[in-house]
C-alpha cells in the first residue's frame, strides 16, 4: 500500500485503478452460505462507475490472522477498508479485546460489518454480548443476506468509490498508511 498524491487521477481498470479491500473474518469463509467472490459478482454491476475507477480485493483470512498474531494482523486488515466478522470469531475465541483494538484503529470511512445468522430469537443477546466492542459509528449489525449485500453496495456505491469521493478515498488510503508505518 502507498501513499496517494492529493492530485492523483483514477484512471480506467487497464491503466491503474484504485483497489479496494474487504477482509472477512469467518470460520467458514463464507457469509450466509456464499463465498465472498460470489456476492462481489451480484452487486458489482449494480454500482456505479465500479468497473471503472475500483477493483475489489477481497481477503478471506481475517480470523485467521487474528488468532495468530492481533497485533500483527491489524497490519494487514487495515488495508481493507471493508470488514465483514461474524459474531462467533469474536465471542468464540475470545476476541473481544483484540478486535476492540482493530476497530477502534481504523480510520474514518472504514465500515465494519458483523455478520449475525442465528435464529431471531438469539438476536439481542448476541447483540448485548457484542455492545461492548460496537461502540464505534462504522460498526453495524447484519443479519441476513440480503440485507449484507445492500450493505456492501451502498459502502462500494457511495464510500468508497473513488468516481463519487476521490478526497476521501485519498484521505482513507493515506491514515492507512500512517497507520501502518506507526506500527512498523
Amino acid at each position: 500500500m502507498e501513499e496517494y498524491a492529493e492530485d492523483r487521477k483514477f484512471e480506467p481498470p487497464d491503466k491503474k485503478p484504485h483497489n479496494e479491500g474487504i477482509c472477512l473474518f469467518s470460520d467458514s469463509k463464507s457469509c450466509y452460505g456464499d463465498d465472498i467472490e460470489s456476492i462481489l459478482k451480484e452487486i458489482t454491476p449494480k454500482i456505479s462507475g465500479y468497473e471503472e475507477t475500483i477493483v475489489a480485493d477481497p481477503h478471506g483470512e481475517g480470523l485467521d490472522l487474528m488468532l495468530d498474531d492481533p497485533v500483527e494482523a491489524e497490519k494487514t486488515i487495515l488495508k481493507s477498508s471493508l470488514w465483514l466478522i461474524h459474531y462467533k470469531c469474536i465471542t468464540k475465541y475470545d476476541l473481544k479485546d483484540n478486535f476492540r483494538s482493530a476497530i477502534n484503529a481504523t480510520p474514518p470511512r472504514t465500515q465494519v460489518c458483523i455478520l449475525i445468522d442465528a435464529p431471531e430469537t438469539e438476536h439481542d443477546d448476541i447483540e448485548a454480548e457484542l455492545d461492548e466492542i460496537t461502540d464505534s459509528k462504522n460498526v453495524y449489525t447484519v443479519k441476513s443476506k440480503p440485507v449484507l449485500r445492500n450493505s456492501m453496495r451502498q459502502y462500494l456505491d457511495m464510500s468508497a468509490n473513488p468516481k463519487r469521493g476521490r478526497e476521501e478515498v485519498i484521505k482513507w488510503n493515506n491514515n492507512v498508511c500512517d497507520l501502518i508505518d506507526a506500527r512498523s
